[in-house]
């Protein structure tokens, strides 16, 4: 099998064709979460994401004025249990807009055609844009939502994007549920505008 090291940039993409991940999350600057919001599963998760590239799109650390900006570009590998054995998603936030138009040409161009789950919304009154549009992509292993999130942040317009890969198969880890994450996602981004 082949691994990741660290030095180079680990390409996110191939975390699930076989490649052993330990040697990227056993790094200091990843933290473990019970439980990620919204897709219910365990998570670790970091805001180191230079080490890594999604296909062509190398990634950065920081937000859209520098590295030390708040809101930040992080990266949470997903697992079906709590010792973070079986990787089954991820989800990439990149909150630097050069970035997150590459990395949704990216997708776009590699993975075909799109559902719209939820379109571009119109701008309001005063011109701005705000809301949530999604595209998914699936196959027969996984599902890929690509969200763009138009906001506010201080009174000024942001644009980031939410990119989630999860595996079809895996169900929401809230007892009792029988969904499965990707159509958890699915749904969120389905009602949310």
């Amino acid at each position: 099998m082949n691994s990741l090291h660290a030095q180079t940039r680990a390409n996110l993409e191939d975390f699930f064709s076989g490649v052993s991940i330990k040697p990227v999350i056993n790094e200091k600057y990843f933290f473990a979460e019970d439980c990620e919001g919204s897709t219910t599963l365990p998570c670790l998760t970091t805001k180191e994401v230079k080490n890594f590239r999604f296909g062509p799109v190398e990634l950065t650390n920081g937000g859209e004025h520098g590295i030390d900006d708040i809101p930040y570009n992080k990266l949470s590998l997903l697992f079906s249990d709590k010792a973070h054995t079986k990787l089954v998603g991820l989800i990439l936030r990149i909150e630097k807009r050069s970035e997150a138009k590459m990395i949704g040409k990216y997708v776009a161009s590699k993975y075909g055609t799109a559902k719209i789950l939820s379109p571009v919304p119109k701008p309001d009154a005063k011109g701005k844009i705000l809301g949530y549009p999604a595209e998914l992509y699936t196959n027969a292993k996984q599902s890929i939502i690509v969200a763009d999130n138009y906001t506010v942040i201080d009174g000024k317009a942001s644009f980031s994007t939410d990119l989630f890969i999860v595996n079809n198969e895996v169900k929401v880890s809230d007892p009792g549920a029988d969904n499965t994450v990707a159509n958890r996602v699915i749904m969120t981004y389905k009602t949310i505008n």
